[in-house]
């Protein structure tokens, strides 16, 4: 079966969730590190695909090839940062902070 293809807002909502930089290098103090996406995985297992709204924007280290990583080095990146649901609880908030800052303004 093929992968399904992100909607329209769904693509928005992951586009918007990476301008925002890594989450784990802002908590070690650094600014405006370039993100990819990461899907975060709550009870789906490896076979099912989570949502496109379940995710956090991460550098390629800290997502996948650091020592301290949600793919190679989960555990040390769990005692680092948090778990991915607590640090996407973060972003939400974060986003949600944002988006209020923009409505004030204009």
């Amino acid at each position: 079966m093929a992968k399904k293809r992100p909607t329209v807002k769904e693509r928005k909502y992951m586009s918007k969730v990476a301008s925002f930089g890594c989450i784990a290098c802002e908590k070690d103090g650094l600014d405006d590190i370039p993100a990819e996406i990461h899907h975060v995985r709550k009870h789906t297992g490896m076979g099912l695909r989570p949502s496109n709204f379940d995710v956090l924007p991460l550098c390629a280290s800290h997502h996948r090839t650091g020592k301290i990583s949600v793919h190679l080095g989960k555990k040390a990146f769990i005692e680092r940062y948090g778990s991915e649901q607590t640090l996407m609880k973060q972003m939400r908030e974060r986003m949600k902070k944002w988006d209020q800052l923009i409505a004030d303004i204009f």
